[in-house]
């Protein structure tokens, strides 16, 4: 998935791949905290993204300071992916279950970022 971000004080046009898992009509991603680029988002009520080929409006929460939430979200996302846990810091064991000690920590360091899907009208796919 490709987030279109636009700078809140540079008004730039900033496109970002992220990794992203799907939630019956929400995705989630999840970023360092120490990232920048989320930040343009906390004020805004939604950000405009590429999934699957369509270009979207996606109305945005985050959560940034609920580390138990943020570790819920994690293992859902690393159950969708597993390679995200070497992203994050999360070591898995064989049954690619993720290490609860690193995961919590990991949750302190992340911010969620969740979008609800509602494409844009008349827009053609990417």
């Amino acid at each position: 998935m490709l987030l279109e971000i636009t700078g809140r004080r540079s008004g730039r046009i900033y496109r970002i791949p992220v990794s992203y898992a799907k939630q019956s009509e929400s995705l989630i991603c999840l970023t360092l905290g120490e990232n920048l680029w989320w930040r343009n988002l906390q004020d805004a009520p939604s950000a405009t993204l590429i999934y699957r080929g369509r270009r979207m409006q996606a109305p945005v929460q985050l959560v940034s300071d609920n580390a138990d939430a943020i570790g819920q979200q994690m293992r859902k996302l690393i159950a969708h992916n597993p390679i995200d846990a070497l992203f994050a810091g999360v070591r898995l064991n064989f049954k690619l279950q993720p290490n609860p000690g690193d995961l919590a920590i990991a949750a302190t360091r992340h911010v969620v970022l969740q979008f609800n899907l509602e494409p844009i009208v008349g827009d053609a796919p990417e």
